[in-house]
C-alpha cells in the first residue's frame, strides 16, 4: 500500500472507492499484528510499526477521511499495538501524543458524528491505557505532565475557584471523564478507567496535587447535578393499568388518576435517565472508596457536598410541593432511591446529617486528616463563593428540612406522596436508623432502673395481638402463616444495623465494630430508649391506620412496613405503644399465686432451686392485667379497626367467607406463576416479609397472601405451606424458660383472669374469640362469592395476562372465568351466580361504621352520620372488594406484629425470666 495516495487527492472523503481500499488495508495491517503477535519472535511487522511510527500516518488519514468505518479500523489498529505489549508503545511520549490528538480530533468541537458502537471502541481503548497505568505507574509520566506554575495560587483569584483546566496536561483524563455520564458500555468504560486514575494517585504526589487543583472535582460535581437535573420534576408512581400487581388488581387501585404532565415511574426513557444517574453516583462512592489520596477524598466530597447536595439536592426538597401534581413525589422517591444506593458512610453521613439538620458532630468520628493548604483553601474558596449575596436567601436545613417534609408528606391528600413518604421512612428506618433516632423519631433516654417486661407479659401481649388476627376471619392455616412470619422476623432482626452489639458475644472484643473498616468513620452507637408520647412520626403513622380499610393497598404496605422497622430496631423500647409499660402491670389472686406448689416446699416435687429463684420464677411467668387507659397505642388502634370488622360482619354474613376466597386468589396466583416461571421484577424490597407485597405480587405468595419472605422465595401450591417444625426452635420455645403451648391455634391458651376492682381493669390476652366459621360457613365456601368481573379483567390475575382463565385451589385445573375457590372452579358458575358475585363486591362501604343498632355502613346510596357519642370522623368509603384485600394485608400485619414481640423476646432478652 502507498500511503502517500491520500496526499494526492484533493478532497479524500468523496472518493468512495479510495475509502474502501483506505480500510481494507488497514485491516490487513491489524490482522498481520494480531498474528504476528501469536507467533514466534522476532516480529518485524510490530518492530517497524514502531520505528517508522507508521501508527501517527494511520490518525492523520483516519481523521481526513470523515469516514466511521474508517475510524474504527484505525482504533483497532491502535489496540493492536497496545496489546501487542512489545517494543513498549505506551512508554513512547510519541504514541501517546498522536493516539491522544486523534481521539481529540474524534470527540472534540466540530468533530465528526459517530456511532455508539464506534464511540464505545474508543472509550474501551482509553479504559485499556488507564488499566495499563493502573498497573505500571511507571509509565504514568509519558500520559501526564504538569508543568510549574511559579508559586502561583489557584485559590487567590475569585474566578478560578473551580479549579484549572488543564487538559494539555492529561488529555486521557479529561477524555474519560467527557463519557461518565454515558449509559451502556461506553458510560461503564469511561468510570471505570477514571476510577483507575483516582487510583494511581497514590502511587504520585505530582498527580495528587494536579488532581486537588484541577477542575476535575469540579466537572464531575456539576455532572452529577446535570443527570439529576434532568430528572422528571413531577413523577407518577402509579403502575400502568394493563400491568396492575395483583394485590393492585383486587382494590379500588384503577380510580386514582396520574397527573397530565407527571412522568410515569415505569416509563422506558425515565428508567434510563434514572438508571444513568444511580450509575455515576455509584461511580462517585468507587472513587471515594478506592482513593487512596486523604486530600483527593476531601476535594471530591467537599464539591459533592456544596455543588450538589447544598446547591441542588436540598433546593429541590425545599421547592416541592403537593398541590403542583407531583414534585414531592418525585424529590422524595429520587432521595430514597439515592440513599438505597449509596452504601459509602462518608456519603450517607453528609447527606443525612445536613438534611436532618444534625449538629455538627452527630456521630462521633476520630480526628480527620490534616488537609493540605491547597485543599483547605480550596474548601474555603467554595463556601465563600456560594453564600448568597443577602443573608435573608440562605438556605439552610434548621429552618426546614427532611423531617417537616416527611412529615407533611404523611397527611397529605395526595396518595402517592403519602406512598413515597412511607418508602423513604421505611429505607431510612431500616437502613440508616442511626441518624433516625431524635430527628425523624422522636426519643426519650432509658433510665438505668427501668423496669424490664415480664416472660409472663410478653405471653399475654403476644395472645392479644394473634387473638385479633385470628377473630378477622379466614383463619385457616394461621399457625403456618405465623411461622413462616417468625422466621421472616428473626432474619430483619438479626441484620438490623443495630443488632450486632447485641449479638456478638461479650467475651469477643471489638472495639471497633461501628467503625466503617474503609473511612474509618466511627458511628456512635444507638442508646437504650423510649418513643416519645408526642412522636410526630408514630402519631402519623396511626393516623393513616386509623383508615387502614379505605386506605390505598399500595399506603398500606408502606405503612405495615414503616411499623416493622421501627420496633425492628433493638434498642428502641416498645413499651407505651406496642407492648404494656411494666409500671402499668396490675396482678390479680396474688396470694392464690404465691401458694403455688412450685413456691411449698414438697417432698413430692424435688427442688435445686432456692425457694427465692423458683418464686421469681413464677413471680415473672404471671400474666398481668391492665387497665383500658394503659393500652398500647398500636393495640387499642388495632382493636378499634377489628371492633369496625365486626360492625361490618353484621351487615355482611357471609364476610369471613369472602376473606377465606380473596385469601384463595392470592394461593392460586402463586400457583400459576410457579407454573408459568414468572421472575420477580429487578427492584426488589429492601426486606423479607410474609405479608402481601406489590413487588411480587405478580409472581409469588405465601400461604396467607402475595410476600416475599422466606416462604415466597419458592413458590409453593396452594395449601402445601411449609410447618411449624421448619422454623428454628428458638423462635417457638424458649429453651430456658417455661414455654407456652400452642397446639390448635396460633394463640395459644388463655389463662383465665378476674376483673378486679378500683379502675377498669381488662385481659391482656383477650378471651377466646367466636368460631370463625360454622358449619354453615364452611359449607358456604363451596359457591365461591368472589367477583369475576374483578379478575378477569386482567386475565389469569397477571400483568402480562394468560388468558381468561385461572386455576381453582383444589383443583389446579383452568376455569372458565377466572376467580378463587371451590366446588371445581369459576367454569361451573351460572351466570346469574356470576353476576350476583360482581355485585357484592361492588358495594360500597363507608368507615368508620357506626355500633349496632344503627342503620347504614354498606349501601350504594347517600352518606350517613358517623360515629358514637359524638365522635366526628371523616367519612371514606371503598368497595367491598378493595376492603377485603386490606383485610388480609392487616391480618398478616397483626401476626408480624405478633412474630416481632416473640422473637425479640428470644434474641435480645427483651423480657425477664426471673
Amino acid at each position: 500500500m502507498d500511503f502517500q495516495t491520500w496526499h494526492k487527492k484533493a478532497s479524500v472523503s468523496s472518493d468512495s472507492q479510495l475509502l474502501d481500499n483506505v480500510r481494507s488495508n488497514f485491516q490487513r495491517l491489524t490482522s498481520y499484528l494480531h498474528d504476528e503477535s501469536r507467533s514466534p519472535a522476532p516480529h518485524l511487522c510490530i518492530s517497524y510499526a514502531a520505528s517508522s511510527q507508521i501508527y501517527t500516518t494511520v490518525a492523520r488519514i483516519a481523521s481526513v477521511s470523515q469516514n466511521e468505518g474508517i475510524v474504527r479500523e484505525a482504533v483497532a489498529f491502535y489496540g493492536a499495538l497496545i496489546d501487542s505489549e512489545e517494543e513498549d508503545f505506551l512508554a513512547s511520549p510519541v504514541f501517546a501524543g498522536s493516539l491522544m490528538a486523534f481521539v481529540g480530533r474524534l470527540t472534540g468541537s466540530g468533530a465528526m458524528l459517530l456511532g455508539i458502537d464506534t464511540s464505545a471502541e474508543i472509550v474501551e481503548l482509553l479504559f485499556g491505557i488507564a488499566a495499563k497505568i493502573r498497573l505500571e505507574p511507571d509509565i504514568l509520566p509519558i500520559w501526564f505532565t504538569s508543568e510549574t506554575r511559579n508559586g502561583r495560587d489557584i485559590q487567590s483569584q475569585k474566578t478560578n475557584f473551580a479549579g484549572i483546566t488543564q487538559k494539555d496536561d492529561f488529555p486521557l483524563c479529561y477524555q474519560l471523564i467527557d463519557h461518565v455520564h454515558h449509559e451502556g458500555r461506553i458510560g461503564d468504560f469511561a468510570r471505570t478507567g477514571l476510577l483507575y486514575i483516582f487510583e494511581s494517585a497514590a502511587h504520585s504526589n505530582t498527580l495528587e496535587q494536579w488532581l486537588v487543583e484541577s477542575d476535575m472535582p469540579t466537572l464531575m460535581a456539576t455532572g452529577l447535578g446535570a443527570l439529576y437535573s434532568q430528572l422528571s420534576r413531577k413523577l407518577s408512581i402509579l403502575h400502568p393499568a394493563d400491568e396492575l400487581p395483583v394485590i393492585l388488581s383486587l382494590s379500588d387501585y384503577a380510580d386514582l388518576q396520574p397527573s397530565k404532565d407527571a412522568e410515569s415511574l415505569f416509563s422506558p426513557a425515565f428508567t434510563v435517565e434514572m438508571d444513568t444517574f444511580l450509575s455515576y453516583l455509584t461511580f462517585w462512592q468507587d472513587v471515594l472508596q478506592h482513593c487512596k489520596s486523604d486530600d483527593v477524598k476531601a476535594t471530591l466530597i467537599d464539591h459533592f457536598q456544596i455543588l450538589f447536595l447544598q446547591q441542588l439536592l436540598y433546593p429541590s426538597l425545599l421547592e416541592s410541593s403537593d398541590v403542583d401534581g407531583g414534585s414531592s413525589v418525585a424529590v422524595l422517591t429520587y432521595l430514597r432511591r439515592i440513599l438505597d444506593s449509596l452504601e459509602h458512610p462518608d456519603l450517607v453521613h453528609m447527606i443525612l446529617q445536613y438534611l436532618l439538620a444534625l449538629p455538627e458532630p452527630a456521630p462521633s468520628r476520630p480526628a480527620p486528616p490534616l488537609r493540605s493548604p491547597t485543599t483547605e483553601k480550596r474548601r474555603m474558596s467554595l463556601m465563600l463563593l456560594n453564600e448568597p449575596e443577602k443573608e435573608e436567601d440562605k438556605l439552610s436545613p434548621s429552618l426546614f428540612n427532611l423531617v417537616d417534609l416527611i412529615i407533611n408528606s404523611l397527611s397529605s391528600r395526595n396518595t402517592q406522596t403519602v406512598i413515597t413518604a412511607l418508602n423513604l421512612v421505611s429505607l431510612i428506618l431500616d437502613k440508616d436508623h442511626i441518624y433516625a433516632v431524635s430527628t425523624l423519631v422522636r426519643s426519650m433516654p432509658c433510665r438505668n432502673k427501668s423496669p424490664q417486661r415480664t416472660v409472663g407479659a410478653l405471653d399475654a401481649e403476644v395472645d392479644a395481638y394473634l387473638a385479633l388476627a385470628e377473630g378477622m376471619g379466614g383463619d385457616q392455616e394461621l399457625e403456618e402463616a405465623y411461622g413462616d412470619h417468625l422466621s421472616d422476623v428473626q432474619m430483619v432482626l438479626e441484620t438490623h444495623p443495630c443488632s450486632a452489639r447485641f449479638l456478638i458475644p461479650p467475651m469477643i472484643n471489638n472495639p471497633n465494630h461501628n467503625q466503617h473498616p474503609s473511612s474509618g468513620l466511627c458511628l456512635k452507637p444507638v442508646d437504650i430508649h423510649y418513643l416519645s408520647n408526642d412522636d410526630p412520626l408514630f402519631t402519623s403513622l396511626l393516623r393513616l391506620l386509623e383508615t387502614f380499610f379505605t386506605n390505598n393497598v399500595e399506603t398500606n404496605l408502606g405503612l405495615t412496613d414503616a411499623f416493622i422497622n421501627l420496633a425492628a430496631c433493638p434498642c428502641i423500647r416498645l413499651e407505651g405503644w406496642l407492648a404494656i409499660d411494666p409500671l402499668k402491670y396490675q396482678f390479680l389472686d396474688q396470694a392464690d399465686d404465691l401458694q403455688s406448689p412450685l413456691l411449698t416446699k414438697s417432698p413430692t416435687i424435688p427442688s435445686s432451686e432456692p425457694p427465692s429463684q423458683l418464686a421469681s420464677l413464677q413471680l415473672a411467668r404471671r400474666r398481668p392485667a391492665f387497665a383500658t387507659r394503659d393500652t398500647p397505642r398500636l393495640l387499642a388502634t388495632l382493636r378499634f379497626l377489628t371492633t369496625q370488622l365486626d360492625l361490618l360482619r353484621h351487615s355482611i354474613p357471609t364476610l369471613d367467607t369472602l376473606i377465606q376466597n380473596r385469601k384463595e386468589v392470592f394461593h392460586v396466583t402463586a400457583s400459576l406463576d410457579a407454573t408459568a416461571g414468572t421472575t420477580t421484577p429487578s427492584d426488589p424490597p429492601p426486606r423479607s416479609s410474609s405479608r402481601p407485597s406489590i413487588d411480587i405480587a405478580t409472581s409469588t405468595s405465601t400461604s396467607t397472601g402475595t410476600g416475599t419472605g422466606t416462604s415466597a422465595a419458592t413458590p409453593t401450591p396452594p395449601h402445601a405451606v411449609p410447618k411449624l417444625e421448619s422454623v428454628p426452635q428458638h423462635a417457638l420455645a424458649r429453651a430456658a424458660s417455661p414455654s407456652r403451648s400452642r397446639t390448635g391455634s396460633p394463640r395459644g391458651r388463655n389463662l383465665p383472669l378476674e376483673v378486679g376492682g378500683g379502675s377498669p381493669v381488662v385481659r391482656l390476652s383477650s378471651s377466646p374469640a367466636p368460631t370463625i366459621v360454622s358449619s354453615s360457613a364452611s359449607s358456604s365456601r363451596a359457591a365461591p362469592v368472589l367477583s369475576p368481573s374483578s379478575v378477569q379483567a386482567r386475565g389469569a390475575m397477571s400483568p402480562r395476562g394468560r388468558g381468561t382463565g385461572t386455576a381453582t385451589p383444589r383443583s389446579g385445573g383452568v376455569g372458565g372465568r377466572g376467580g378463587a375457590g371451590g366446588g371445581g372452579g369459576f367454569a361451573q358458575l351460572s351466570p346469574a351466580v356470576a353476576e350476583l358475585d360482581a355485585k357484592v363486591l361492588r358495594r360500597r362501604v363507608r368507615f368508620p361504621i357506626r355500633g349496632l343498632g344503627e342503620e347504614g355502613g354498606v349501601g350504594e346510596e347517600g352518606p350517613y352520620q358517623v360515629g358514637d357519642e359524638g365522635d366526628e370522623k371523616e367519612i371514606k368509603e371503598a368497595s367491598l372488594n378493595h376492603v377485603l384485600t386490606n383485610i388480609v394485608i392487616l391480618q398478616e400485619f397483626i401476626l408480624e406484629i405478633a412474630a416481632v414481640l416473640q422473637v425479640r423476646g428470644n434474641l435480645f432478652e427483651d423480657v425477664r425470666f426471673v
